[in-house]
């Protein structure tokens, strides 16, 4: 167990721990998109949100972008692996939330998406979800989309590449709109900063909080989002489903490979970058996919909303979150591949430690309005 203070008294945090606490909130406005020049249109917005929940972008009419992520869990499903089209098995990878997509610069577990309009396209054209092409998502923006699209993008392109990245665009103007939303953590933080003594948190989830900093969850789950938006291989037992699972180390090529990248013709551009404009597409001129500790690396999620979002992992093997602490407390096992996080240690939390972290994580669902 981690002592961390006597369970007699109200648990205080340390100046440490409250200057690392006041990093974790609020949860700003949404960065500028670099590379849609529709992301923040409201009208974009309407369109995206229409195909968002639209099934007729996929190849049988049957399963729209909400089918795997449902606002009414989260923008998750619920289920351990993603559902396929038709009957077919489905994916591999349990289905993340896009709750916080406009926050991001990584998409999907492995990271082989630059933006989130990239990422829109990836499950329509991918054969065991969605199963479109792009020349048949042209056929039905224009068959039911040319009112609500014309004003947005104007007349529908010759392209069909086009129309399926404007597709991706729209759908990511929509995304934008979704936030985790204030939580009760947010009110501790904020009262935190002005002094007020807060009534936020119960003595329970102050000790998870605690237990969240001082064991070193925060090392990965940090910022607003609680995450670094980078990768860890953090040696989760592989399941059999879809044979061992290379994570960022694949991601990393894919995303180099990807025509719809922040580099490629389908990104929007803000214009020539005079002296001293910053470098575009930084991260993906920059990404080494040779990186050593890329091997079984999947990206680090957030836990913004995160009762509300099992099960976990990027294989959906862990069906609650005591399961998720008692693997970090563990840490079983070696990985197939490459080698664990080297900054991870196990954790020996208690049951009653498990408990206090949970009831914490707890704080950080959105409260309704």
């Amino acid at each position: 167990m981690v002592a961390l203070w006597a369970t007699a008294c109200t648990p205080q945090l340390t100046p440490r721990e409250q200057a690392l606490a006041l990093t974790l909130s609020p949860v700003p406005g949404p960065p500028p998109s670099a590379t849609n020049a529709v992301a923040d249109n409201p009208a974009a917005a309407a369109l995206g949100k229409a195909l968002f929940f639209d099934p007729a972008l996929s190849a049988d009419g049957a399963r729209s972008c909400a089918s795997c992520h449902d606002p009414a869990k989260h923008f998750t499903d619920g289920q351990q692996f993603a559902a396929g089209v038709g009957a077919g098995p489905g994916g591999s990878r349990n289905v993340p939330s896009v709750e916080s997509a406009a926050w991001q610069t990584w998409y999907f577990w492995d990271g082989r998406a630059d933006s989130a309009w990239s990422q829109a396209t990836g499950p329509i054209r991918n054969p065991i979800e969605m199963n479109n092409t792009a020349a048949g998502v042209r056929d039905h923006v224009l068959a039911a989309y040319v009112a609500p699209w014309t004003p947005v993008f104007g007349p529908v392109a010759d392209d069909p590449d086009v129309v399926l990245a404007q597709v991706g665009k729209a759908i990511e103007s929509f995304e934008r709109t979704l936030s985790p939303g204030p939580a009760r953590f947010d009110q501790y933080v904020a009262d935190l900063r002005t002094g007020t003594v807060s009534t936020a948190l119960t003595e329970e989830e102050l000790r998870g909080l605690r237990l969240f900093i001082d064991s070193g969850c925060v090392n990965c789950h940090n910022g607003p989002l609680f995450t670094d938006h980078s990768f860890h291989n953090i040696g989760v037992p592989q399941v059999a489903r879809g044979g061992l699972d290379a994570g960022r180390a694949i991601g990393a090529v894919q995303v180099q490979r990807d025509p719809f990248n922040c580099l490629g013709a389908f990104a929007d551009r803000p214009g020539p970058a005079g002296e001293g404009a910053p470098e575009p597409c930084p991260e993906l001129r920059f990404l080494d996919n040779s990186f050593p500790d890329w091997p079984l690396a999947f990206k680090t999620p957030s836990l913004r909303n995160v009762t509300h979002t099992a099960p976990y992992m990027h294989d959906g093997s862990m069906a609650t979150l005591d399961a998720v602490l008692m693997f970090y407390s563990e840490l079983p096992g070696t990985p197939l591949a490459g080698h664990r996080e080297l900054t991870l240690q196990p954790l020996r939390l208690s049951a009653a430690d498990r408990a206090d972290v949970v009831s914490f994580l707890g704080t950080l669902d959105g409260i309704s309005p």
